[in-house]
């Protein structure tokens, strides 16, 4: 197989990595700096989330943060837009109006990282969100039960970050011959294609997974889910590149496991139709089609085709 780094990859879920900066310049220096470091590793979309909150003890209002923030998108050879998060105790609502009156080409979506609280003081961002049809996605599952996966899809996430809790929702047949059965939720997220925003070495490092063996990845994506790798938090994965050498070091995986993680990361996207077709056609399958995937790719592109 070729070398991983350099394989075009596509990155929901990761977080503006150092210390939040106060000023305008400093936060736009920031933002360019993070995206640099995954130019170096062939990410070539990426969704970065940050928390306006995080960068208001300077005097920057809301708005403010996210102006600086766009300005450090410009980052040649990688499509970046920008995710604001909001966290337990900060004024989520605040930050759900500020996501609206942003939407568009650089703030794509909105996101709720720290479940431990509860999502229902979220309740009032979330509806905001849905009647100004802007999508979100949600910390679910990682430190809270199934209950809290339960709870983010009925309020509206189209994407769950972590979702460990899934797996208390399996069942397994011991009499007959079915294995593993999702229940009532997880098969709810599996069959509404909910994307479901994986960061083995992150989770593994807070102890939420016991070894990089262990993770549910391989399962998930054997019972039909949609799954994508991310780093979520770049220092502590190391970059997408090191994730995806981890996975084929331990499971096994290769390019067709790469390109179907790949391709479900864009179809994932908070982006259009179009958009997302865009990057497939002109930078994901020219990547894949060079390093001669074969069957799968053939089999992908005429179901892309129809």
């Amino acid at each position: 197989m070729s070398d991983i780094s350099d394989l075009p990859k596509v990155l929901l879920h990761d977080h503006l990595a150092g210390p939040p900066a106060q000023t305008p310049d400093a936060l736009t220096a920031q933002v360019r700096e993070h995206l640099e470091r995954l130019v170096e590793d062939r990410v070539v979309y990426v969704e970065l989330r940050l928390s306006p909150h995080l960068h208001t003890a300077g005097g920057l209002t809301l708005q403010e943060v996210i102006d600086c923030a766009v300005a450090g998108l410009d980052v040649p050879l990688i499509d970046a837009r920008l995710i604001p998060t909001a966290h337990p105790g900060q004024d989520a609502t605040a930050v759900a109006s500020l996501v609206v009156a942003n939407h568009g080409p650089a703030v794509v979506g909105f996101d709720v990282a720290g479940e431990l609280a509860g999502l229902e003081e979220f309740a009032e961002a979330f509806r905001l969100l849905r009647e100004n049809y802007v999508p979100f996605t949600v910390h679910a599952g990682l430190h809270g039960g199934i209950e809290e996966i339960a709870a983010a899809v009925q309020h509206g996430a189209v994407r769950l970050s972590h979702a460990l809790a899934l797996i208390d929702d399996f069942t397994v047949d011991t009499e007959g011959f079915e294995g593993v059965l999702p229940g009532r939720v997880s098969s709810w997220v599996r069959d509404r294609h909910i994307v479901v925003e994986c960061a083995p070495s992150l989770e593994v490092s807070l102890g939420v997974v016991d070894e990089y063996s262990e993770h549910p990845l391989t399962l998930w994506q054997q019972l039909g889910f949609t799954c994508t790798v991310n780093t979520a938090q770049l220092d502590v994965a190391g970059g997408l590149s090191a994730e995806f050498e981890r996975l084929e070091q331990i499971f096994g995986y290769g390019l067709e496991e790469f390109f179907d993680l790949t391709v479900n990361a864009v179809r994932g996207a908070f982006i259009s139709e179009v958009e997302r077709q865009d990057l497939l056609e002109r930078v994901i399958l020219p990547a894949y089609e060079a390093q001669d995937l074969g069957a799968g790719l053939d089999e992908f592109d005429d179901e892309f085709r129809e």
